[in-house]
């Protein structure tokens, strides 16, 4: 019976990439039959995974097996970039020594008679019947003769040859363009799986950013050095293991530490290696295992890349390499947001959890693809954001991000670890495909990065939004990813509506579902009165079969939405206005219409509504001049209530918390400018701390002026006031608090009350602690204030945010605690409106 062995390859990790690759590398070959020099595979069932930050095989292969394998049986994939001149087939570069390198190198497999290195002998012996190479080649020899001969001529010589050397460029370029098409079609299948690994053929080639340019990165020819390596590891002749190869096989496989005696680099595989400012301390001896690089350029084969349909893109193409996407700067805070040296690409290394054969991967690898609905992803933040969504379902634990990146322009290109990205345990509703609704974010990011429409500030706040949804797609950071987005959404969106000539070409942002607010909810009072406050002037969220029901254009018709006494009509509702009119020029009319927000004339005119009232002062001082607009526009449009009821409410703790001055205001007012664009949602169940306790930390002056600035149907529905009594605000009210300012005497305050008072009085809705009924003293036995201790403007502005009935019917029992008597309903029921 056979027994399978369970080893774990410590010299395999996920990180650098050259190690990923290694993994790759080595499970690919035990089970590949063209790699074995008896043309079967050594273990064609051999599974592997990734556990303990280290990749393991599950295989008839002991250790010692293993080795051998490699040392003896191991047959090298021919990877050969011919269309690069240092692989030594074009005669154009024959002048340089590395070229020479190549060159002899092939020449030396060419002349082996060893069965290992039959792959490479036949690929070489084909490529160098190929006539298109050969076309090339001549070409490339013939302009550089041309060029040397130029330096010698003058006149109308001169002149001839010059166009004689277009010519030949001309030509050049043109076989050069024939020629990839023409080696796919006509080498062997070993070989073709790197080159597809390097290009992918459409209009023009594109090259995959694993393989560099084209297998090679700047002067360095991978599959030059891999050659190199295979000529220290074995005999050419003789395809024996030399005693540096013996050496250090299980330190490459098992990380079995090894005093490596080789100078050399991985180049961007494994950053960090050497080099002008490439690592920490002072440059010294670079030593490398031989069979890193081996293993590694045999692993990048399974990156063997796929021409693809873009859908819904109009029939378009593009290159797709196993998990390869556009650069992203966003999600780490290594990368600056205005490099010069732009990254290639992305890569995405999947690691899996689970024992997965090498057919199994390549399928995933084949696939090699990551998608938002029906489109592919583009981008990093895209990876992200389809990982999140599908979740463990394929298997894969988590992803290791890599960038390609050139750190200096003196520099090669470096693979950097940008970060792991785990995948969710289940999948999770993407809930940035909101802000991408009619491709806004996309267009906003492309907006953003046309250098002649966006100034440093905004490119500054896109890469901010940009970082917190890829924090979103973290499910340990999602919650707070969600209010940092909130709080980008609003700076950006703050930019774009103070600029007429920008609006034009940017609308606002998409109505987002509830659960941006839902999800993001921290118990906070920031965080609470901010969307009590982004709730003002939107329908109510209605309990029905025991779930939330948002009150819709189509539904609200008989519906309160705190504009009247009364169920009002559609016509009547939409003038709700939206606490969004006072941010930014929107039509409050049916303000969250379906899926999008109803923009009319007010966001392209180069006009700013009288509404928009909220500017760069303090949260306080907006928070005045918001309600002190909502009330005149009461005024104006003829509203039949106070336009002061929203979908959301604080609770009375937070309302305390805002009163004291122990709350961040900076905060809160950057939260509100990023959900004025969610739709409401109920915040999360009040605690017992919100019963009894909060009440006393609420001023008695707040408790007497908020039921003034409530509706009146609220008043009603708690029997407060009699259905047919109304409660106007005494004129000038929030404007003496206003300019009370910051004062702590309690002088504005105190008035103010007396004030209200005697307007609550008048309605109906007596006090006892009304000076005529206290016995004419407006002050305490010592002089003490009610407002003392309290500043009037902090007052004025807690009046603005929403309660719900229970917080008010205790403020009312606390200042006017005869309102819910008997005694007092009936007489006030008896009232022909007392106001």
């Amino acid at each position: 019976m056979t027994t399978i062995e369970s080893l774990a390859l410590g010299g395999c990790a996920p990180t650098p990439l050259a190690s990923y690759l290694k993994a790759i590398g080595v499970l690919r070959l035990i089970s590949s039959d063209a790699n074995h020099v008896s043309g079967y595979a050594a273990d064609p069932k051999a599974r592997g995974w990734w556990e303990n930050e280290c990749f393991h095989l599950k295989t008839v292969l002991d250790r010692d097996a293993l080795c051998r394998f490699f040392l003896e049986e191991y047959a090298p994939s021919p990877i050969i970039a011919p269309w690069n001149g240092r692989a030594g087939f074009l005669e154009g570069d024959t002048g340089e020594a590395s070229s020479r390198t190549g060159a002899e190198l092939m020449a030396a497999i060419e002349a082996s008679e060893s069965l290992r290195l039959e792959n490479m002998r036949r690929t070489i012996k084909s490529l160098r019947r190929n006539r298109e190479l050969c076309k090339y080649d001549g070409l490339r020899s013939k302009a550089k003769t041309l060029k040397q001969e130029l330096k010698t001529l003058g006149g109308s010589e001169k002149e001839e040859k010059e166009n004689e050397m277009k010519r030949v460029e001309k030509e050049s370029k043109q076989s050069k363009s024939l020629l990839l098409p023409n080696l796919r079609s006509t080498t062997d299948a070993e070989h073709l799986s790197y080159l597809d690994a390097c290009y992918v053929l459409s209009v023009d080639e594109i090259a995959a950013p694993l393989l560099g340019s084209g297998g090679n990165d700047g002067s360095r020819d991978f599959g030059v050095n891999f050659a190199e390596r295979l000529r220290d590891l074995f005999d050419f002749d003789r395809g024996i293991p030399t005693d540096q190869g013996r050496r250090e096989i299980k330190a490459a496989l098992f990380g079995i530490g090894r005093l490596l005696v080789k100078r050399g680099s991985m180049g961007q595989y494994s950053p960090g290696q050497g080099g002008p400012n490439a690592t920490t301390g002072y440059e010294g001896y670079n030593p490398q295992n031989l069979w890193d690089l081996v293993f590694a350029m045999e692993g990048t084969i399974a990156f063997s890349g796929a021409l693809t349909r873009r859908w819904g893109a109009g029939g378009g193409n593009q290159a797709a390499f196993p998990f390869t996407f556009e650069p992203t700067n966003a999600g780490v805070g290594s990368l600056a947001p205005e490099d010069p040296n732009r990254p290639r690409g992305e890569i995405w290394t999947p690691l899996w959890t689970k024992p997965a054969t090498f057919m199994e991967i390549e399928a995933i690898f084949s696939e090699g693809r990551l998608t938002l609905g029906q489109r592919i992803a583009r981008t990093g933040l895209d990876a992200a954001r389809s990982v999140a969504q599908i979740g463990l379902s394929r298997g894969i634990g988590s992803f290791e991000r890599y960038s390609i990146i050139q750190p200096d322009s003196k520099m090669p290109y470096q693979a950097t670890p940008l970060g792991r990205i785990r995948a969710p345990s289940q999948p999770r509703r993407d809930l940035i495909e909101d802000l991408d609704t009619g491709g806004w974010l996309t267009s906003a990011q492309q907006l953003i990065a046309s250098k002649k429409k966006a100034p440093a500030r905004a490119r500054m706040i896109m890469r901010r939004l940009e970082n917190a949804l890829f924090q979103m797609t973290d499910a340990n950071r999602t919650s707070e990813g969600i209010r940092n987005a909130l709080v980008a959404l609003g700076e950006l969106v703050d930019w774009t509506a103070t600029n007429p000539s920008i609006r034009k070409d940017l609308k606002p942002p998409p109505a987002m579902s509830k659960d941006w607010i839902r999800m993001a909810d921290d118990g906070s009072p920031e965080f609470r009165i901010a969307a009590a406050l982004a709730g003002l002037g939107l329908p109510p969220i209605e309990r029905r079969d025991g779930g939330e029901t948002e009150i819709t254009p189509e539904n609200r018709d008989a519906t309160d939405n705190g504009t009247g006494g009364q169920k009002t009509s559609p016509a009547r509702s939409q003038s709700a206005l939206p606490m969004a009119t006072h941010f930014a020029p929107i039509d409050e009319g049916r303000f969250f219409d379906g899926q999008r927000l109803r923009v009319r004339r007010a966001w392209s005119s180069d006009e700013t509504p009288r509404t928009v009232v909220w500017g760069a002062g303090s949260l306080v001082s907006n928070m005045i001049a918001v309600l002190e607009r909502r009330l005149v526009e009461g005024t104006m449009r003829g509203f039949e209530d106070k336009p002061l009821a929203g979908a959301v409410h604080a609770r009375l703790a937070d309302v305390g918390a805002f009163l004291s001055g122990d709350f961040d205001d900076g905060r809160c007012a950057a939260l509100l400018a990023g959900m004025i664009w969610v739709r409401p949602a109920r915040l999360r169940m009040k605690t017992s701390a919100d019963d009894g306790v909060p009440l006393a930390l609420v001023p008695f002056a707040y408790a007497a002026l908020k039921p003034l600035f409530t509706p009146d149907r609220t008043l009603h529905r708690i029997r407060a006031l009699a259905e047919t009594v109304r409660m106007p605000i005494p004129p000038g009210l929030v404007a003496r608090l206003r300019t009370g300012g910051d004062s702590l005497d309690g002088r504005t305050t105190d008035a103010v009350v007396w004030a209200a008072l005697a307007r609550a009085r008048a309605s109906d809705l007596p006090s006892p602690f009304e000076p005529e009924r206290a016995g004419g003293r407006r002050s305490g036995a010592k002089g003490s204030r009610i407002g003392a201790g309290l500043r009037a403007n902090r007052l004025a502005a807690a009046l603005l945010v929403p309660i719900d009935d229970h917080a008010l019917k205790m403020l009312v029992e606390r200042a006017y605690p005869d309102a819910h008597s008997e005694e007092h309903v009936e007489s006030a029921e008896d009232t022909n409106d007392a106001a």
